[in-house]
């Protein structure tokens, strides 16, 4: 059961909408908001595993409200619902994980329980079983079958090497922070690690990967499922992630992964 807010200024679309998913899908409405400044307010207070936000809003859009969200450390997909397709560029800029144009009907509900079933590494074992092999020592890399992996950026291969040296262990946000946004301020180190993390489910999704980041009290626990393979040394006097630099990795070289 997903458990979701609805964000939606007209509210026979947001009564629509609610009862939409409730209806055709496994979905619990968590909240359900015709401000989007009362929706600032609430959503940090409630866990839920997604937001459906409506983009046009008066006085603050849903690109705004996300935005706004992230920023005070909100890191649960958004799912955008307009009547106007232009828009579709910049949501996807907002961790985004969908765009679907109002009003919804029962198949859109239906491909969003899938979305959300891939993003947070569900009911894969349908998919090809890809996996991951790993290089940790010497000269770093991550590749699928032959083909090196596209980060989309640096940091989020850095989270991956990390999250993986404490696979199912809970790593502390804060922690985290301290490792790898040493002297960035607070909110936007909190940012950038929610959105780090967002891109690195999008990765794993679209790679058809069941590579699980749980979000567990005040920190994350990464899953691999079986789907990575860590290779041995190619030399024995290679030093965990050589050529990546990281510093935290130095202080780690006693890490053992069988």
């Amino acid at each position: 059961m997903w458990k979701v807010i609805v964000v939606e200024d007209e509210r026979p679309i947001l009564d629509l909408h609610a009862r939409l998913l409730e209806t055709y899908g496994p979905f619990q409405i968590a909240g359900r908001f015709e401000s989007p400044f009362d929706a600032l307010e609430e959503i940090p207070k409630l866990e839920v595993d997604a937001l459906v936000l409506d983009i046009e809003m008066p006085r603050m859009t849903g690109l705004q409200l996300a935005q706004n969200l992230v920023e005070n450390g909100i890191d649960v997909p958004v799912i955008f619902t307009t009547a106007h397709q232009q828009y579709a560029v910049q949501a996807f800029r907002v961790q985004a994980l969908d765009y679907l144009l109002k009003p919804m009907n029962q198949n859109m509900v239906k491909q969003l329980d899938e979305r959300l079933q891939k993003y947070y590494g569900q009911k894969q074992k349908q998919t090809p079983k890809n996996e991951l092999s790993v290089q940790l020592y010497g000269e770093a890399s991550v590749k699928v079958g032959d083909q090196l992996i596209k980060w989309p950026t640096r940091i989020t291969e850095e989270l991956f090497y990390y999250f993986l040296l404490q696979e199912n262990k809970l790593c502390y946000k804060w922690r985290i922070i301290d490792d790898l946004w040493t002297n960035v301020e607070e909110k936007r180190a909190l940012s950038n690690l929610y959105n780090t993390i967002y891109r690195m489910r999008q990765l794993f999704m679209e790679l058809g990967l069941p590579i699980v980041i749980d979000r567990r009290h005040d920190g994350y626990i990464m899953n691999t499922n079986d789907r990575i393979v860590v290779e041995p040394k190619e030399k024995t006097d290679a030093l965990l992630l050589e050529s990546k630099g990281y510093l935290w990795a130095y202080r780690w070289e006693s890490v053992i992964i069988d």
